[in-house]
């Protein structure tokens, strides 16, 4: 790292995931494009940057440590991409990805995408369809939109479900989209902070279904098609898997003077001082720092910053985390009864599986494994069952192979299996998350230079991170133009 002039302002980033290094990254170049000389030290207490961004690859099998893609439908994203030059490494997800299933009564079925697909579906009685069509005379809630405010109004998805669209709804479409997004209890996290846009749609136009007629209006009227770009967007990944992603942050980093990518360096304290803050890792002090960015878990911050103020450290430990076991499977094709045309398989808390969910790896991305095999990435645990974690892998394994077997046809044993432990894997944004990030908010306003991001807070997913990354950049340096009275803070 580059000496450190009367005119350089200074930057520490705790953690190397995909939060910290696309933070450390937007603020070096937003500092440099407003002629700011800033230098960015990242600590990444592993030997390697990425945290959960990680590719396996061995014996020509490509796995994911942690997220299989991001959906194309995030600006700051795409920004990214083009800020390192990967575009030509994009790789889009297979058309099968239109195909998503769940697990009912005992059978694979496919989730209808049509009006007349689902009522043809026998995914749910008569009686249940009926009372989704209700939906339309239910009135809105009128303390939408105050769960920041106010928690006690704050409803938990399993409670949306219900009340909108009915309760067998909630069972079956709910309980398995959560699992497979935040492995987590729909019965026990938040709406308005998991899925906030449910609550405006509800907000804006009274309820799901008017929701859909009147876009659907607004989208005729500007000439839109239902193919274009939605809000769900599309799955992509890079040819050579989400590490690409991550490889390219430290390289460009690494060949700035003004950036340095600290490995092995675990912080144990961050303390303001009179120049600033200091960062204390096992290797000994750093600083003064201008300003902080607490980029790691809540859980690893608690431990950072627990000796500033008892009530903050409280809230970031009342974040809880989802515990998740991932078991790659790999077989040869003849040894698979089932198609695999499509993303994947959701399972519903009343099928009473272990199984949370498998995605068809091999039929969402080329090249993810050897030719003639196909890779299955099966979940199991989660808040709702963290008691599965305490067996070993083999006993995981054969767990899900017992349950998938009569599923997909499957014959004999694996070609390759691979459990990949993560005690916390993802945050639960319990209902009192938005006002607890309130709270935080209002504490860490009153230590000037401390800045919050990651997946514990306002997003779990990459895209989440990347879009926060610019926002978390431009408070930073807007901080630090208004502390040093530096003119035109307007610029970042």
């Amino acid at each position: 790292m580059a000496p450190k002039s009367d005119k350089t302002h200074s930057v520490a980033v705790i953690a190397g995931g995909i939060a910290g290094l696309a933070t450390g990254l937007d603020i070096r170049d937003r500092a440099r494009d407003a002629g700011l000389e800033v230098q960015v030290t990242i600590f990444e207490k592993d030997s390697e940057p990425g945290g959960n961004l990680q590719t396996i690859r061995q014996d020509g099998w490509q796995l994911e440590w942690g997220p299989n893609g991001f959906l194309d439908n995030e600006p700051a994203t795409l920004r990214l991409v083009d800020r390192l030059d990967l575009r030509d490494k994009l790789q889009r997800s297979s058309d099968a990805t239109a195909h998503r299933f769940l697990l009912v009564g005992g059978r694979i079925q496919e989730i209808p995408i049509t009006p007349k697909a689902f009522l043809q579906s026998g995914m749910m009685s008569t009686a249940a369809k009926l009372r989704m069509a209700g939906e339309l005379f239910v009135p809105p809630r009128k303390d939408l939109g105050r769960a920041a405010e106010d928690p006690a109004t704050d409803e938990t998805i399993d409670q949306f479900g219900a009340r909108r669209l009915g309760q067998t709804f909630a069972d079956v479409m709910l309980d398995p989209m959560v699992k497979g997004i935040f492995g987590g209890d729909s019965r026990r996290l938040s709406l308005a902070a998991a899925f906030p846009r449910m609550v405006e749609l509800e907000k804006d136009y009274g309820g799901l279904f008017k929701a859909m007629i009147k876009l659907s209006r607004q989208r005729k009227k500007e000439g839109k098609s239902k193919t274009d770009a939605g809000p769900s967007g599309v799955l992509h990944s890079f040819t050579g898997g989400m590490a690409t992603l991550i490889d390219a942050m430290v390289a460009d980093l690494a060949a700035d003077p003004v950036a340095e990518v600290r490995v092995n360096a675990e912080v144990r304290q961050i303390s303001p001082t009179e120049d600033g803050w200091r960062v204390t890792t096992s290797d000994g002090d750093h600083g003064p720092f201008d300003a902080v960015v607490e980029a790691a878990p809540a859980h690893a911050a608690v431990r950072h910053l627990e000796h500033l103020d008892p009530i903050f450290a409280n809230h970031l430990a009342a974040i809880p985390f989802a515990p998740m076991a991932v078991i790659a499977l790999g077989f040869k094709r003849e040894a698979v009864t089932h198609d695999l045309n499509g993303f994947g398989m959701l399972v519903p808390t009343r099928e009473k599986r272990e199984l949370l969910g498998a995605l068809w790896t091999s039929s969402i991305f080329g090249g993810r494994a050897p030719e003639g095999r196909i890779l299955l990435r099966c979940m199991a645990g989660g808040s709702a069952n963290p008691g599965f974690m305490e067996q070993t892998d083999d006993e995981m394994a054969a767990v899900l192979l017992s349950e998938l077997r009569p599923l997909f046809g499957l014959k004999g044993a694996p070609d390759m299996v691979k459990v990949i432990r993560h005690d916390r894997a993802i945050a639960q944004y319990v209902p009192g998350h938005l006002a607890r990030l309130k709270e935080l908010d209002r504490t860490t306003a009153s230590y000037p230079g401390l800045f919050l991001t990651g997946s514990s807070y306002r997003g779990i997913s990459v895209n989440a991170c990347v879009k926060e990354a610019e926002t978390i950049a431009v408070n930073v340096l807007k901080g630090l133009a208004e502390k040093h009275g530096h003119a035109r803070t307007e610029a970042f």
